[in-house]
Parts: structure tokens; C-alpha cells; sequence
């Protein structure tokens, strides 16, 4: 019998055995490459960076970019069949990695996150018997993964950097907040009212003299506006949980995440002891100075910190954010990157990838971004690469420092 083996099994007798156990595989098709990506997504990913650059104003095209959020799409999984339960396992190529493994009374399931670019092999077994079948995933940026109970959570991997080679997939994520920042109590209108009536408020800080000056001039006040907020009470108990257990235990499985870096400042952070993701992930609280604030004095001295946890190889896979995912974790992406050699453009678009959850697209995070791009432009060196890896120099790292860090995270030749 002429046959293919593909993981060890002969696709010819594998196809014989279907027939008894009337099992077809019908989706994707063998050898089919799908998509991860909303089609919103997939029209930002793949245009000239020209033609997203209007994206950062702020209205219709920024609300368009956020319609789909930033979860990927599930690849659906579908076969023909009458047992009443199978096993679907899901492995990547060529190293075999089991991304999914699960029995089901249905005819169909759903994966994904998955590595971009890259093969995969999927079975169905019924009845001591199983079907193979193939499938590739779109070589389409970013990867967006999925942590339910927080957003705009991708992989930094996939990108093209020094001499072509891409960035590691599963080494390194950006996310929005673990769990929420912890709780500020505000006054309400109707206490600002009292507290002016009281002649109170005018004594009650920069916010406080503000919104006297406001009232004495006869102007309507919204607490709920970021500028009318005055603070009542200052984080006073650890910010709220976005995970349950289950999807914990998912997280650690799925992503192996050993590592997280939290960007938040003290008082964002007030309570916490440890990761969201549990004992087993070591926590760096390290708070943060975005965009330009990375190339003062002090920032230099907390980029140290942050990409000493970079140098340490028994930190992979890890993880790093701030609340939303945008200014801090958009700075360190940045400075990473280009040390890696993604080119200029394609920092843009990652950092502008936030814009699926409506936040960087508009014009003052643009000239935020631009404004720590050019910072970093002005280190010596002749690309990009260059000038961070003289940025990394001066944080106090060394050459041999850079160089490992390139090799953990940027594919062989």
C-alpha cells in the first residue's frame, strides 16, 4: 500500500478505518491555512503602514478599529460522525506540542491562540479508530491570545527582527492588568456641593481649588469626568480579581507563564502580595515612567530593573503590563523591539494594536509614542538596533548582555 505517514500513522489505512467508524473530517480542509483574525483586524495587519496611521484620530476610523475587540478568532474544528463521543487532539509541527486534547460528545470543536505561521496536526478518534488531518495558521500579525477576564493580550513573537529572523512565539506577552487597579473612592456631586457650601473645597488640593473656581464662575461640575475627580478615599483594599480558577489554571497550562511584570504604580497596586496568576509565577512589581519619562534619570534606573528580569532566562515565559496595556507596557514593547530589530513601522503597529480595545488612537498618543521614539533616536548607532542597543548599554548592561538577549528571543537562523 502507497501511503504517507504523517506522526506515524498511514493516512491510506487511517482512511479505511474511517469508513467503520463513519467518520469525516470536513473543517479545515487538509492543508488549508486559517485565519485568528476579525476582518478589521485583518485589513489593520496587513495595509501599509501609511494607511493606518488614520487610526489615531480619534472618532470613526479609531472606533472602528476597536468593533472587534482584540480576541482572536476560534479555528472551528468540524467532523462527520455517529459515536457518541471522540477525541480530538491538536499538536503543533514539527515538534509535537499538545495544544489541545479533549473528548467531546459533539462533531465539532474550537482552538485558539495558536502560533501564527506555523503547521498543525488534528485527529479524531472514535472507537479505537482515528482520522489525521493538517492545517496551517495565517502568517498575519500580531498573535492575539486569549485571557478571559482581561484584554488587548498578545504575543510580542512573530515579528521580523535582526537579519529577518522572527521573534520566539510563546516567550513573552503584553496584556492589559491581571486584576483591577485597587478601588478610589470619589465625592459625589452632590458632596462637592456640601463641601463648597461649607467653603471646604477651595482647601482640598489642585483638584479641589479647580472645581470652586468652576462653580464660583457658575459652570456645571461631573465627578465622573477624570478632571472633577476628587479623591474621598485612596486605595483601600486590593484591586478586584478579573479570573477564576479555572481560567488560572488554563492560563498557566496553556502559556506556561512563570513570569510577571507588573508596570503599576504603588498605589495601583496597594494590597498585593503576589501575581494574580498565583505561588507558581514570581511577581516583579516594578512601577513604571512611560514614553519619555523611559530616558530620564530615574526611568533609566527602573528600565534596569525591568529588563534585568529580561536577562534571566528561568523567568520564560513572562508577562508584562500595566492596567491597560497601552502607555507602560506600549514603552517597554517599544524598547524591546527595536533592541530585537522589528523594524520602526512595525512598533508603530504594535503599539497602535491597542487601538482594538480603543485606547492609543488618538492624537496625543500618537505624539506620545513619536516623542519616546525619537528619544531613543537620538543614542548613537546607525539603525535603530543600534541606537537601543547604546540605550541598553547606558542602563549598564553589556554587549554580552544584548547579545544572549537576542539569541533567547530571536529564532535561529
Amino acid at each position: 500500500m502507497d501511503c504517507k505517514r504523517f506522526g506515524g500513522f498511514c493516512v491510506a489505512a487511517l482512511a479505511a478505518l474511517a469508513v467503520s467508524a463513519q467518520i469525516e473530517l470536513v473543517a479545515p480542509a487538509d492543508g488549508a491555512t486559517v485565519r485568528q483574525m476579525h476582518s478589521i483586524q485583518r485589513e489593520y495587519a496587513k495595509a501599509p503602514w501609511a494607511q493606518c496611521e488614520k487610526y489615531f484620530d480619534g472618532a470613526e476610523n479609531a472606533q472602528k478599529l476597536r468593533s472587534r475587540g482584540s480576541t482572536p478568532v476560534p479555528i472551528k474544528l468540524q467532523w462527520k460522525g455517529d459515536a457518541k463521543e471522540y477525541q480530538v487532539t491538536v499538536r503543533r509541527l514539527p515538534d509535537g506540542k499538545v495544544v489541545l486534547d479533549q473528548t467531546v460528545a459533539t462533531n465539532c470543536v474550537e482552538v485558539d491562540s495558536l502560533d501564527i505561521a506555523t503547521k498543525w496536526e488534528w485527529t479524531v478518534s472514535a472507537g479505537g479508530d482515528k482520522l489525521v488531518s493538517h492545517f496551517k495558521t495565517e502568517d498575519r500579525l500580531p498573535r492575539l491570545v486569549r485571557m478571559t477576564g482581561s484584554n488587548n493580550c498578545r504575543d510580542i513573537g512573530g515579528r521580523r527582527g535582526l537579519g529577518g529572523r522572527r521573534i520566539r512565539q510563546g516567550l513573552v506577552y503584553r496584556t492589559a492588568g491581571l486584576n483591577s487597579n485597587a478601588p478610589v473612592e470619589y465625592y459625589t456631586t452632590e458632596e462637592i456641593l456640601d463641601l463648597e457650601k461649607r467653603g471646604e473645597l477651595k482647601k482640598m488640593g489642585h483638584t479641589g481649588r479647580a472645581l470652586h473656581r468652576k462653580l464660583k464662575a457658575g459652570e456645571k461640575i461631573s465627578p465622573h469626568a477624570k478632571k472633577n475627580r476628587l479623591v474621598k478615599r485612596k486605595c483601600f483594599a486590593p484591586g478586584k480579581r478579573r479570573f477564576t480558577d479555572e481560567e488560572v489554571a488554563r492560563i498557566l497550562k496553556v502559556y506556561g507563564i512563570r513570569s510577571d511584570i507588573d508596570l503599576r504604580s504603588d498605589d495601583e497596586c496597594y494590597g498585593m502580595t503576589g501575581s494574580p496568576l498565583g505561588p507558581t509565577v514570581t511577581w516583579f512589581h516594578i512601577s513604571y515612567s512611560a514614553y519619555s519619562g523611559a530616558f530620564s534619570g530615574k526611568g533609566m534606573a527602573i528600565n534596569k530593573k525591568v529588563f534585568d528580569v529580561f536577562m534571566d532566562d528561568n523567568n520564560y515565559p513572562l508577562i508584562f503590563h500595566c492596567i491597560g496595556g497601552a502607555d507602560r507596557t506600549g514603552t517597554v514593547a517599544m524598547l524591546l523591539e527595536a533592541l530585537l530589530g522589528v523594524p520602526e513601522e512595525e512598533l508603530w503597529r504594535d503599539y497602535l494594536t491597542t487601538g482594538f480595545v480603543g485606547v492609543v488612537s488618538d492624537a496625543n498618543h500618537k505624539k506620545l509614542f513619536g516623542d519616546a521614539i525619537k528619544k531613543l533616536k537620538e543614542h548613537p548607532g546607525e539603525t535603530l538596533a543600534d541606537k537601543a542597543e547604546s540605550y541598553f548599554l547606558k542602563l549598564g548592561f553589556t554587549k554580552e548582555d544584548v547579545q544572549r538577549l537576542r539569541e533567547r528571543l530571536l529564532e535561529q537562523r
